[in-house]
């Protein structure tokens, strides 16, 4: 069974290709008669090579055989011609692409469907007319045409439609939108130029990509055709300009031949006479492609030897540009060159397909630098938030220090106040009751108490002080007061007492324990002499004072008792450590470790 279904024929296609035709020139607008030097022609038919100079209406006819009548609707599919075209069948007109005077509709890159009215395809033969309009600036052609059941043509129209249309369409508002975004960077960035040329090269591309798409014009043709080929010189000009910016390269001589191309394309297409303006513009485009080629070796080298990500992005899109460039060069001058061989894709133009991958590539490298820049900025943010709460706590730390600093400033100023209070009025006072005093007990109470007041006093408005000097203030007062109880006194300093220097409290605390000490001899220990011994140690400060008195004896406790826990309590205040106890030679030794 399989194998008597591979022995039958294959089913007819419902569709017929209808790609051999007889050709004569005629201005007409109905079709020639049968008389008209009709000349046999193969499709797909381009003008400039199969009949140089000519323009105008031209008439194709196309005879075909309908075995029986077909009872769905048919339709006539033109998938790709220039400029403009009419169909008849059997003497009646079934549609156009648009007007055929100027200025001429164009339809050289949009596919056309025309319906057969019902009845009009006779069974047996039948003829299709097809009439081509021709204008000097652009270059004639008609492909194979389809003949056969509407829906099916139908769905062949459409996809072509998508691809010539619709999608050059999208792309054109997708790139004016980009064209607008990069302009208005340059606007808030003035000197990045790079965004305003690729700017205007984006707005230069969506309009010269109208052509692609727009069947009626204002102008006439020739202007038309003018307007986009200069356009698409000045536009590649523009676009790599700001390809080699974007990279930062510098070329000077390239940079010149782009500047001329874009100056002098315009002017030259707009003065060539029109049996030239065909063959300049396939110049123009060449020039274009060698300076593409040019661009595309400098980012090359810019993405090999810098390893710049940005140039390896623009050298793949670049790359595909230049590939399609030369196709779409060859297929538009290969009337001009000889033995130019079948292409692939022929008969389809591909720049503008890949004219966007620049553009997306332009636009992921825009998108890259922003992300980078504000992941940066995020970065740099973060960081100075950071400091900003390190000097915003140093600022709380050191607000707080002066606080401190402006209160104890406060405090020591009315502290000095109220001392040199108590040393003008108190102090006074005091030295006239020594004066006045009737008892020697009286007088020295009195001496003990302005000593007292005055050491305060000197004390007060300074953070350190001189051991040294201390040791010599505290020599004279012991001298004086034992001198006049009648003990003698060995004083004895050790160590580098030059070298160490006492805080306000330290000094005061110290003063007042040796104080307490040389008091308790002169009251309670009836000595002949005393020992007074300072040893300043690099770590410690040790003080002994030694009597050679009747020592603690239970007796004479209680002023005694009193002054030794005053003495230890100081002790306590300064970290220092207090001993008491029989000295070698009998009587008391008080002894007194004080870290420095």
């Amino acid at each position: 069974m399989l194998l008597l279904l591979l022995a039958l024929p294959a089913a007819a296609s419902p569709i017929q290709v209808l790609d051999h035709a007889d050709f004569v020139l005629d201005e007409g607008a109905v079709p020639p008669p049968d008389s008209a030097p009709w000349q046999r022609q193969s499709l797909p038919d381009h003008w400039r090579q199969s009949r140089p100079g000519a323009s105008g209406n031209g008439w194709y006819r196309f005879r075909f055989r309908a075995d029986q009548p077909n009872q769905s609707v048919q339709a006539v599919y033109l998938p790709q011609l220039a400029l403009n075209a009419a169909v008849w069948l059997n003497a009646a007109a079934i549609g156009d692409g648009g007007r055929f005077d100027e200025p001429v509709a164009r339809n050289w890159n949009r596919p056309l469907l025309f319906l057969i009215p019902p009845g009009l395809v006779r069974p047996g033969d039948n003829t299709l007319y097809v009439r081509l309009r021709n204008h000097a600036y652009t270059q004639a052609a008609l492909h194979p045409l389809a003949l056969g059941p509407e829906d099916l043509l139908q769905a062949q129209y459409e996809q072509a439609f998508f691809w010539h249309i619709t999608l050059n369409q999208t792309a054109t508002l997708l790139i004016a939108a980009v064209g607008v975004l990069t302009l208005s960077l340059w606007l808030r960035r003035r000197r990045d130029t790079a965004y305003a040329y690729f700017g205007i090269s984006a707005l230069l591309w969506a309009l010269q990509s109208v052509n692609l798409y727009v069947r009626s014009v204002p102008v006439a043709t020739a202007y038309w055709e003018i307007f986009a080929n200069a356009t698409f010189q000045v536009f590649s000009g523009f676009l790599l300009i700001s390809l080699l910016r974007f990279i930062g390269i510098k070329q000077a001589r390239l940079a010149a031949a782009l500047w001329f191309g874009i100056l002098a394309a315009p002017v030259s297409l707009a003065l060539v006479p029109a049996g030239m303006y065909m063959s300049l513009t396939s110049l123009w485009h060449f020039y274009t492609l060698l300076a593409a080629a040019c661009t595309l070796a400098l980012l090359l080298r810019a993405a090999v030897r810098g390893r710049d990500r940005d140039a390896r992005f623009l050298v793949g899109a670049m790359g595909m540009v230049l590939l399609f460039g030369l196709h779409d060069w060859l297929m538009h001058s290969r009337y001009m060159l000889s033995g130019t061989p079948a292409l692939p894709l022929d008969n389809v133009f591909l720049l503008h397909y890949a004219a966007p991958l620049v553009f997306l590539a332009v636009g992921l490298i825009m998108t890259g630098r922003y992300v980078q820049v504000l992941n940066e900025f995020e970065s740099l943010n973060g960081e100075l938030e950071t400091r900003v709460r390190i000097k915003h706590a140093e600022l709380q730390d050191s607000y707080a220090r002066m606080r401190e600093l402006e209160m104890e400033r406060a405090v020591a100023e009315e502290r000095e106040r109220i001392y040199r209070d108590l040393h003008d009025d108190v102090g006074a006072k005091l030295l006239s009751l020594v004066y006045r005093a009737g008892r020697p007990e009286d007088a020295d109470l009195a001496r003990s108490a302005l000593r007292d007041l005055r050491e305060v006093v000197s004390l007060t408005g300074g953070d350190r002080y001189e051991l040294e000097n201390l040791m010599a203030d505290w020599r004279i007062e012991c001298e004086q007061r034992l001198r006049e109880a009648g003990v003698t006194l060995n004083w004895r300093q050790t160590g580098a007492p030059d070298a160490i220097s006492l805080s306000q409290q330290q000094a005061l605390h110290l003063g007042r324990i040796l104080r307490e000490a040389i008091s308790n001899v002169i009251r309670h220990a009836g000595a002949a002499g005393v020992q007074v011994c300072f040893d300043a140690g690099p770590d410690t400060l040790n003080l002994e004072i030694a009597d050679d008195g009747c020592g603690l004896v239970p007796g004479a406790q209680n002023s005694a008792g009193r002054g030794l826990r005053n003495m230890q309590s100081r002790a306590t205040r300064l970290g220092a450590r207090l001993e008491t106890g029989p000295g070698a030679a009998g009587g008391c030794r008080i002894a007194l470790r004080l870290p420095i």
